[in-house]
């Protein structure tokens, strides 16, 4: 088994290289002091060092510099994450943290402050060591903005409605439109995000003359308001209220045989609404990254004094798949960066904790409401297993694989998911009763 020196000094030329010429890597290390290490913790080898002071990026196994805080796998884990064809939970050390932890070898030794604060530093370096290792080009990490981007208008329209919610009173809440398309339907943006999730998905052309659809940002998040009875610090989502949130907009949107759709803690959701999809007037739901409950597990995310506006991306990004494209990877970061206090928190107790669908899944009706369930290969916080175990549950419905997707999958390649939401689109109008 090769040490952590014997994977990376063959390639510490092309490292320090890449290190040093990669855009996002420039944008941040600028007046950054930092020096951490990566570690094989089942050898006696040295660690390797990385150093960053005076904009500048050394890659080193000298051990002349004392570091703040080390990164510390087993020499086989080590082999995972530089691996060419990566496999979850390997596509992040993230996803080594959170899946693996400290009783199979993965823990962060030293500083737990300074690993917080350079969470984006040490990531993004991993990650480009990597791609200097299995010689990747540094423009590829850009990646290409969407094709929609070429025109100066774009077609999505935003209004504003006034909803009272019992939890949290009257709220302002902000949904956009797009397509003239038949079939209505309604995305749910994922845990502590907002609708600008769907941007790309709803200029689409094929799908905006399919569809006429829908998106919401949930009180709190994005550009809807906090609710006249919210407490700041004080907000937990749960099932509930969730489900008032959408009944509420579908009836005030008048919509008609909806289809619903959404990721993560909205794909949980779209399990919801199947099971009382008569009252919502639902008529299809596609349930992405979801399944009928998650464990109440963390990975250590509660760093004390952490920016949560750079470590709350942070903790998501390693989800997304390798192969996803750079410029909509982003945008996924600088979304969760940009949500208020407690949102990100308050959404994961719903996520882990407030979800539970056991036990009723049996019993949606699936030709009233037909299930195609979505979940991404490289998806390590709900995997496919765990989907494909709720779908099994679930009489008549469908479960695919997403190949090369991840957590985020009608964000971070919206392209490689429109054949996958369009096969579902298509079960779902051949597969349900007739009105």
């Amino acid at each position: 088994m090769s040490t952590i020196q014997q994977l990376l000094h063959p390639h510490a030329k092309a490292i320090a290289e890449y290190l040093n010429h990669d855009p996002e890597l420039q944008a941040i290390n600028k007046d950054v002091g930092c020096t951490f290490s990566i570690i094989s913790s089942d050898d006696s080898s040295k660690p390797v060092l990385v150093d960053v002071s005076n904009n500048e990026i050394r890659f080193t196994t000298e051990t002349a510099q004392v570091p703040s805080f080390g990164l510390c796998a087993r020499p086989e884990q080590w082999q995972a994450f530089f691996a060419e064809r990566l496999v979850r939970p390997y596509q992040s050390f993230w996803g080594m943290l959170r899946v693996l932890g400290a009783q199979e070898g993965v823990t962060v030794v030293g500083d737990q402050i300074s690993f917080g604060r350079h969470a984006r530093l040490w990531r993004l370096t991993l990650d480009r060591i990597r791609d200097a290792v299995h010689g990747r080009l540094v423009r590829k990490t850009l990646g290409e903005p969407p094709a929609d981007s070429s025109v100066e208008e774009d077609s999505l329209v935003g209004k504003y409605v006034w909803l009272t919610i019992k939890a949290y009173g009257k709220v302002k809440i902000f949904y956009e439109t797009a397509g003239t398309g038949p079939q209505d339907l309604l995305f749910l943006h994922t845990a502590g995000s907002d609708s600008r999730q769907y941007h790309c998905l709803m200029n689409q052309r094929e799908l905006q003359a399919r569809c006429t659809m829908y998106a919401f940002d949930l009180p709190a998040h994005g550009r809807s308001s906090l609710g006249s009875q919210q407490m700041i610090g004080d907000y937990a989502l749960d099932e509930d209220t969730y489900i008032e949130v959408i009944d509420k907009l579908i009836k005030y949107l008048n919509l008609r045989s909806t289809v619903v759709c959404g990721a993560s803690m909205a794909g949980h959701i779209c399990l919801a609404v199947a099971t009382r999809a008569r009252e919502l007037g639902v008529r299809g739901v596609i349930p992405c990254e979801g399944c009928e409950h998650l464990p109440s597990t963390q990975p250590i995310y509660e760093l004390g004094g952490a920016d949560t506006s750079l470590l709350d991306p942070e903790r998501v990004i390693g989800m997304c798949a390798p192969t996803s494209s750079g410029y909509h990877v982003r945008q996924i970061w600088w979304q969760y960066s940009t949500q208020g206090f407690g949102v990100f928190a308050g959404d994961l107790k719903f996520y882990f904790r407030g979800w539970d669908g056991r036990g009723r899944m049996e019993t949606i009706d699936t030709g009233l409401c037909p299930v195609y369930m979505l979940t991404g290969e490289y998806d390590y916080s709900c995997t496919v297993e765990a989907s494909k175990a709720t779908a099994a549950k679930i009489p008549g419905a469908v479960f695919e694989v997403m190949r090369n997707l991840g957590h985020f999958p009608l964000t971070e390649a919206p392209g490689v998911v429109m054949p996958y939401l369009l096969r579902a689109m298509d079960y779902i109008e051949a597969h349900r009763e007739e009105d």
